[in-house]
């Protein structure tokens, strides 16, 4: 009995060591290594961003050999990319030792081993692939449009069942953010994204991937008529830096579009006519491009014939103004009143058309 009690004290006094061991393991981040098949002095990038700041680190490959070493604020989504930045892998990262084996002309099919977040993501990636073969043979391409077909709505409630488990299943982690992203931001849905977030813990709610999915939600609220526009500034093809507030006093058309976006460029013709009629003086367009190929922006701009203001944001959805707008896909528009305050939203074609009548007609 006696050499019991010794037992349990000798190993409630290794317990704090063990803990500060481990403690201190963590604080000294991240290792991330493995064996890549390439030729000696290949460059492997590993890039992330984390809020408005990217971090880029580089590492030669010998020996078919590879370490990244560094310190991460949390769990977060990493690009690994060659020298040509021809192929990449993402994957989440953690302050722990990753492994990462593979050939680096074919990163994308690289195995990634040990990290937590990372295998939790993948598993409901594995999840949502099996949900859809499930009801693809059923889903022709008219039904995936009709968003009132049985099969349709069976489908969508399969997905949304699978996120609900997931999130509650895992909702401190990193992984059910990533997966509220994947469902209700990508693809824009701000009230089940909310219903999603309400299921997270409040860890969970303190990552940064839940906090953008909390600043997705909040937009909605905030990017409507009665609310001032959120200020930003950008480069103009020039290189100027334009700010929205240099066109308080005046009214405003802001225009969110890309080259790649063909109801954008659909659009277009619209907001030329528009700018013919009422650019002058009455109404100024500012439009902002989410492409992240500054020439493929600029021959868009050609081609449709733009001649207003046109800014560039080179991080595209992720940028800081697409978060302050709440931008998760284009074409998005709204009208500013001189004093700064939105008094419409995303009006199209024969409705923006009309809007902008009424307001310039003389009374």
């Amino acid at each position: 009995m006696l050499k019991k009690i010794r037992y349990q004290r000798k190993a409630l006094l290794l317990l704090p060591i063990a803990l500060l061991v481990l403690a201190g393991f963590s604080l000294q981040g991240y290792i991330i290594t493995g064996t890549m098949k390439a030729t000696d002095g290949t460059v492997l990038r590993l890039s992330y961003r984390y809020g408005e700041k990217r971090f880029i680190d580089s590492v030669r490959i010998l020996n078919n050999t590879f370490k990244f070493k560094g310190s991460l604020p949390e769990a977060v989504v990493c690009t690994l990319s060659n020298s040509a930045n021809q192929q990449i892998r993402i994957f989440v990262a953690e302050n722990r030792l990753i492994s990462v084996n593979g050939n680096v002309e074919r990163l994308v099919q690289a195995t990634v081993s040990n990290g937590r977040e990372d295998s939790l993501y993948h598993e409901f990636k594995a999840l949502s692939t099996a949900v859809f073969e499930k009801f693809a043979p059923q889903m022709s391409r008219a039904a995936k449009r009709d968003t009132s077909s049985n099969i349709y709505k069976a489908y969508m409630y399969s997905r949304d069942s699978l996120l609900q488990a997931f999130v509650m299943k895992n909702s401190r982690s990193t992984a059910a953010a990533l997966a509220i992203i994947d469902f209700y931001v990508n693809n824009p849905d701000r009230r089940k994204a909310e219903a999603a977030y309400q299921l997270l813990s409040p860890a969970g709610k303190s990552t940064i991937y839940a906090r953008n999915v909390k600043m997705f939600i909040d937009a909605e609220k905030m990017i409507s008529p009665g609310h001032n526009a959120p200020e930003f500034s950008l480069k103009d093809a020039n290189g100027k830096i334009v700010k929205l507030s240099d066109y308080r006093g005046k009214y405003v058309f802001l225009d969110f579009w890309a080259s790649w976006c063909v109801p954008c460029r659909k659009e277009n013709p619209l907001l030329v006519t528009l700018h013919q009629q009422y650019g002058k003086e009455q109404l100024h367009f500012v439009s902002v491009s989410m492409d992240s190929n500054k020439s493929q922006w600029l021959a868009a701009v050609s081609k449709d014939g733009l001649t207003w203001t046109q800014l560039d944001d080179p991080e595209s959805i992720n940028g800081q103004v697409a978060d302050a707008y709440g931008i998760k896909a284009v074409p998005f528009n709204c009208i500013i009143g001189p004093d700064g305050r939105i008094i419409a939203v995303n009006l199209r074609g024969e409705n923006l058309r009309s809007f902008v009548d009424n307001l310039f007609k003389p009374h």
